[in-house]
């Protein structure tokens, strides 16, 4: 059975629920890897109403953020049915999915965020994990990942759940190896804190990456 649908079966409500806390509990949105980097580039006064795709969204905690303290407009996919229905609570417009199959129209969004899901996609899904975030995702328009980091692709058993793997790699190629792509920004930190650490099996990455307009001028 292909991980993704150990996911949308029975462990995305398993994660849902060993991480709810935890969430719930991050003061936003300083307490946000994503938020901090996301308000550097679409600060809080913007007047231009923005679309915005989260791919994991969990409980849309993030997404309802923004809906409320931004011009945004918000959307989420995400694996775990009791998450959906709590993001949905929130007024999100979240639904069931995921990331290799998004029900959206070509260049629906200004920004998609790849909320901390990398990590467990099937490894055969990848090509066409980019290809729909970039499907979706307008030009020009910013993508942003969060996930965990390593500079050599590693993979090891996820102890949550038997028959499901972790991988761990540089998520940036999937996009930047293509000329319409260029990291703007990337911050490697502590898994669970906010300060960098030589320890690399606890690296995290939030990266920011521009979806480049065509040059007009070639």
């Amino acid at each position: 059975m292909k991980q993704k649908e150990i996911f949308l079966q029975s462990e995305g409500d398993a994660w849902h629920s060993r991480n709810h806390q935890a969430l719930v509990q991050r003061k936003l949105p300083d307490g946000d890897p994503v938020l901090r980097e996301l308000l550097e580039f679409l600060p809080l006064n913007a007047a231009d109403e923005v679309k915005i795709l989260e791919i994991g969204c969990g409980d849309g905690t993030r997404l309802a953020w923004l809906s409320e303290n931004l011009n945004a407009e918000c959307y989420g996919i995400e694996p775990s049915p009791a998450a959906v229905a709590a993001a949905c609570a929130k007024g999100v417009n979240a639904k069931q999915g995921t990331a290799d199959v998004l029900p959206f129209e070509n260049q629906s969004f200004d920004i998609v965020i790849f909320g901390f899901c990398l990590y467990l996609c099937d490894r055969e899904d990848l090509f066409r994990i980019a290809s729909e975030a970039d499907r979706v995702l307008r030009r020009p328009g910013w993508l942003m990942l969060l996930d965990f980091y390593s500079v050599v692709p590693k993979a090891k058993t996820y102890h949550h759940r038997s028959g499901v793997m972790s991988y761990k790699m540089d998520y940036r190629t999937l996009f930047t190896w293509h000329p319409d792509y260029e990291c703007l920004t990337q911050k490697v930190r502590h898994h669970s804190e906010s300060d960098y650490t030589d320890e690399r099996d606890e690296w995290i990455a939030v990266s920011v990456l521009r979806k480049c307009p065509q040059d007009t001028n070639a």
